[in-house]
């Protein structure tokens, strides 16, 4: 997957979060989806890792957490700590 896929669909994720919380089983299963999508990245992947690790919640997860996440991913998207290619 290309750069600007994976920043579509970082984005894309954000646009569904429309409330306050959100499903915590949909946002793993929306972390685990970028990490498949995130390839060889090893700075997007490791972020994608750090938030499983730290994912907060039981049921919920709340939806400022989960964009906080989705933007720090896009900052790495776009600024790449390592060489892409």
């Amino acid at each position: 997957m290309g750069m600007n896929d994976l920043e579509t669909t970082i984005r894309s994720i954000r646009e569904d979060v429309d409330s306050d919380v959100c499903s915590r089983s949909r946002v793993m299963d929306s972390l685990l989806d970028l990490r498949l999508e995130a390839g060889g990245r090893h700075d997007i992947l490791a972020e994608i890792d750090r938030a499983l690790a730290d994912l907060p919640g039981k049921n919920m997860v709340p939806a400022k957490w989960w964009r906080e996440q989705l933007d720090s991913f896009e900052m790495i998207a776009i600024n790449p700590v390592e060489t892409v290619g």
